[in-house]
């Protein structure tokens, strides 16, 4: 994943194409598809993950194989990454720019964890 400042969007009519075709895990805020549900994968022997960050706030993510509907915001950082040799990086919504997770690569593999709920401190 190459760094970048600001988000990168996709064509908005080969995403609606795509959208019609099959289920897609949706932004809470604006309902754009964020990542196709068959790109729904396992990381640590499971599609969702719960975890606490720094600031004391509670995620409840979904692990995808793919999630062009989000866009990177930020460098990579492995300080605090929940999975274990992964560096993360801020999954923003492609269209309104809602945080919607976080992408992780590893030395071998990438994948996308996108918010499903997240909890007050």
């Amino acid at each position: 994943m190459a760094k970048e400042t600001a988000l990168e969007r996709e064509p908005a009519r080969e995403q609606r194409v795509r959208e019609d075709e099959e289920p897609w895990f949706r932004c809470a805020l604006c309902g754009h598809g964020l990542a196709p549900e068959r790109a729904r994968i396992e990381v640590d022997g499971a599609h969702e993950h719960v975890f606490t960050n720094p600031a004391g706030v509670t995620f409840t993510v979904r692990c995808f194989r793919e999630a062009p509907g989000t866009a990177g915001v930020g460098d990579e950082s492995t300080f605090w990454s929940w999975f274990r040799g992964y560096a993360w990086r801020i999954a923003a919504c492609a269209r309104c720019g809602a945080h919607a997770g976080w992408s992780f690569r590893g030395e071998a593999s990438a994948f996308w964890g996108l918010v499903a709920s997240r909890g007050s401190p």
